[in-house]
């Protein structure tokens, strides 16, 4: 995969209105991640503190999600750049070591949640999961990696935001009046 890939919003004084405007497929953000990809859910911790039960994930997820972070923010926090709070289509490619391989969704689940945790997007629920129609899983043993494809995505979720954001203008234009 080639270095990062990043819009340039620099012209833009409002960078999240210049993201909701973009086209549908419109690319966003593509960079990689060097390392072996973990997946969250597989060997979790149970926590007993007091009368209360917490499930943790693996220590090994809570150390690649810590080396994950540089390079999150350097993909795009580090640029002075809000976390997308739009409807986004995320295709990844996991790259492996070894045949153990955790399951798609797992990785998925894991990688939406490190670019929410490290600034990337601001909630992981405007995340549209593509595939294209191809493998997500690769086997490259001299470089593991997940590489992150991340474009323009219309969530059916921001026509009720925008729907809020408008009645919440004629409250406020009453109040004033």
């Amino acid at each position: 995969m080639e270095d990062i890939h990043r819009i340039d919003l620099s012209e833009y004084e409002d960078k999240l209105k210049a993201l909701e405007n973009l086209q549908d497929g419109e690319l966003i953000l593509k960079f990689a991640i060097p390392g072996r990809p973990s997946t969250k859910k597989t060997s979790q911790r149970v926590v007993r503190r007091g009368g209360f039960t917490k499930i943790l994930p693996s220590i090994l997820y809570e150390k690649y999600e810590k080396h994950c972070k540089t390079f999150c923010e350097d993909a795009w926090k580090n640029h002075n750049l809000p976390p997308i709070d739009c409807g986004i289509a995320i295709k990844i490619k996991v790259y492996l070591d070894s045949w153990i391989v955790g399951d798609e969704c797992g990785y998925q689940q894991a990688h939406g949640d490190i670019i929410q945790a490290h600034g990337v997007i601001e909630n992981d629920m405007w995340i549209h999961w593509v595939d294209k129609n191809e493998n997500m899983i690769f086997y490259d043993k001299e470089n593991p990696r997940i590489e992150i494809e991340i474009c323009r995505h219309r969530h059916a979720k921001e026509t009720f935001r925008e729907d809020q954001r408008i009645k919440e203008a004629k409250k406020l234009a009453k109040i004033k009046k």
